[in-house]
């Protein structure tokens, strides 16, 4: 890699522990297998509001109404997680993702609740990731948990001296993954955290990390000229940004499209196998047919909302055209991440002999099937829509007639 990359890359650093959390030590007395139930959210909000501040957990909503539709999820302060839950059902806050919106539509009597695992903050995702693949939830977006890591933890270990540390949060990673057969869904899953947390075991974090809005993001940076070197990490988003030279939201483009930065390189918030190498491409240039979709997310990188265009997000929104494009550009609005993702209006079109169905030629977009024909745009449209036969030929968007 060149030089400027691996000068900005994360190796050991010094550390400040001015600042340290100091809710690590709420869970030391509580017992992470003991489930607890309550029959309803909102008597759950009435006795967890004091016992459970600062306290970090996976839980599970589940609609009473209709069992069938559960929601898992973590947060480090279980109490406080639940009051936003019940003021979204009482209207007196906006659903911030696609499952909040679900929760919101229900009162918060008609949920029942119960905290699978009460957990340290390391291990909360971890368990959640284990959870999500046990349960399979059906009101989760997506199944997949991307591993975070925070330098406060580092921090209190290197103060304290405690068991909240990354070693031991690698120990009870490396118990869940033990639960999963090698090669599975699960074991796959709970492998990305544990490649995880041992790099950063490894690394002192700095002051510019703390600071950081998205400390808690590593990024890996692999070369697929060179698959068995180990990749670049960075301790942060703006630590990548600075050592690949880009912007942010070209850096969320990468990973979110899963291209090729200059032909070569590999940009990913989890670490990689060689095998995965293989769903990278080159980044489409100058292609019409190629439309942005903005993806926005919230800061539990849970996405909220999927937009066609720039314009239809500024009218979600209520901003003009011109602040949507910079947000977009900036890859952030407010306290949501804006991530653009190139999807492609491009269809295969074939042709095939209109009396022996045989196909004749196939056309990786409109302006090559045009040529072909000879025919105008809508009069090709036409042809396709009705399956009507033009010179001998029919012309379809599917491979077969």
């Amino acid at each position: 890699m060149s030089p400027e990359i691996w000068k900005n890359g994360l190796f050991k650093r010094s550390y400040s522990t001015n600042t340290v959390n100091n809710n690590l030590s709420e869970t030391d007395n509580i017992d992470i297998n003991k489930h607890i139930k309550f029959d309803s959210l909102h008597e759950g909000c009435e006795q967890i509001k004091f016992k459970y501040i600062g306290v970090s957990g996976v839980y599970k909503l589940t609609n009473k109404k209709d069992s069938s539709r559960f929601y898992i999820g973590s947060s480090n302060n279980l109490a406080r997680r639940m009051q936003e839950y019940n003021k979204l059902t009482k209207s007196l806050s906006i659903p911030r993702s696609s499952s909040e919106l679900e929760i919101s539509k229900t009162s918060a009597l008609d949920w029942s609740l119960e905290f699978i695992f009460i957990t340290t903050p390391q291990t909360s995702l971890a368990y959640e990731q284990y959870a999500i693949i046990k349960f399979k939830p059906t009101i989760n977006r997506t199944l997949k948990i991307i591993p975070r890591i925070n330098p406060q933890w580092v921090a209190a270990a290197q103060a304290k001296a405690k068991a909240h540390n990354l070693s031991n949060a690698i120990s009870i990673i490396e118990k869940l993954l033990s639960e999963f057969t090698v090669g599975t869904e699960g074991y796959n899953r709970l492998l990305v955290f544990l490649k995880t947390f041992k790099i950063a075991n490894g690394l002192n974090y700095s002051t510019e990390d703390m600071g950081n809005k998205y400390y808690c993001f590593l990024v890996f940076v692999y070369d697929i000229n060179l698959p068995n070197q180990e990749p670049i990490v960075y301790s942060s988003i703006n630590k990548a940004i600075q050592g690949l030279r880009i912007s942010h939201s070209t850096l969320f483009n990468y990973i979110n499209n899963k291209y090729l930065y200059k032909s070569r390189f590999i940009i990913s918030f989890e670490s990689l196998i060689v095998e995965d190498f293989i769903e990278y491409q080159e980044k489409p240039v100058g292609d019409s047919q190629i439309r942005k979709h903005i993806i926005v997310y919230n800061d539990d990188n849970e996405i909220v909302e999927e937009f066609k265009s720039g314009r239809e997000m500024a009218r979600y929104f209520q901003i003009d055209g011109k602040l949507a494009r910079t947000a977009i550009a900036n890859g952030e609005y407010k306290e949501f991440l804006l991530i653009s993702k190139d999807v492609s209006n491009r269809k295969t079109i074939y042709a095939f002999d209109s009396n022996t169905h045989e196909l004749l030629a196939k056309f990786d977009g409109v302006s090559k099937a045009l040529k072909y024909a000879k025919v105008n745009f809508y009069t090709l449209k036409v042809l396709i829509e009705n399956g009507n036969s033009h010179n001998s030929k029919i012309y379809s968007y599917k491979d077969k007639l």
